[in-house]
């Protein structure tokens, strides 16, 4: 039996505490563990802001990615082809976690955006980076707004700015909710992490795996892991930047290499 069977998924999806994740030590496990709650947190949690329902700003998650460090699992040597020359390295999925000391469900802000973070210590911390978010909040004529806000540092900024330009005097939270349209859960997908297996160290493993006509993962058996998850979407959502509306995918070519969940 492994140690991922002896994990009661259906308790671990309702919670976002991540204890269980403290038994995991293997890369499939973590990935089995990771699908299962981000097909939760994407149906059935928002981070919150106001209390009242006129005021109330929901922010639904759009694209996160999980990042969680445990001290016992050891690095693992690999080879590599970087600039025509063979190199060696280490490769650790996890080396990449902001260290924190923080309860399940608390959001923690850092040089690289905002997390929701598991059940943290000294030696097994982690949480969810928030990449892409859909705000929703009602205007001045009682109608229903939903904006797409992309990028983990916009997100982590539109969340705590809007605290201060409504006047809204309650501490962003993690609620659970349900989304208000389910059909986007077939377009549920999972790829790699930007910046972390998009370096040249895995550019040979990337280059070799088998997809389908729809240029899909095939196997199961992933070399490194898909942690990261996003609603598939046409060039009809846009988001701002700078002030100019842009169509928005939350699937750069860079890390195009993508699996259905």
């Amino acid at each position: 039996m492994s140690n991922f069977d002896i994990i009661d998924l259906s308790a671990s999806e309702k919670n976002l505490k991540g204890e269980e994740l403290k038994s995991i030590q293997e890369i499939e496990y973590f990935q089995k563990y990771f699908d299962e709650l981000a097909k939760h947190i994407f149906g059935h949690v928002a981070i919150v802001i106001g209390d009242s329902s006129s005021k109330q700003i929901k922010y639904y998650l759009e694209e996160i990615e999980f990042y969680y460090n445990n001290s016992i699992i050891e690095e693992e040597e690999i080879t590599y082809t970087s600039k025509n020359e063979i190199k060696k390295g280490k490769k650790n999925f996890f080396s990449c976690t902001y260290k924190r000391k923080r309860d399940a469900e608390q959001l923690f802000w850092h040089y690289s955006g905002v997390d929701i973070c598991f059940q943290s210590d000294e030696n097994c911390y982690g949480g969810i980076l928030i990449r892409s978010l859909i705000k929703e909040y009602k205007d001045q004529n009682g109608n229903t707004v939903r904006e797409l806000i992309a990028g983990p540092l916009r997100c982590a900024n539109d969340i705590i700015n809007q605290c201060i330009e409504n006047k809204i005097n309650t501490i962003p939270r993690v609620a659970e909710v349900e989304r208000y349209d389910n059909e986007y859960l077939k377009k549920l997908r999972s790829t790699i992490r930007q910046g972390i297996e998009t370096s040249e160290k895995y550019s040979d493993i990337i280059s070799n795996i088998e997809k389908d006509s729809k240029r899909y993962v095939k196997s199961k058996d992933f070399p490194f892991p898909f942690f990261n998850y996003y609603i598939e979407r046409g060039d009809d959502w846009k988001t701002i930047v700078d002030d100019k509306k842009i169509p928005y995918s939350a699937n750069p070519e860079k890390r195009e290499v993508i699996r259905m969940v």
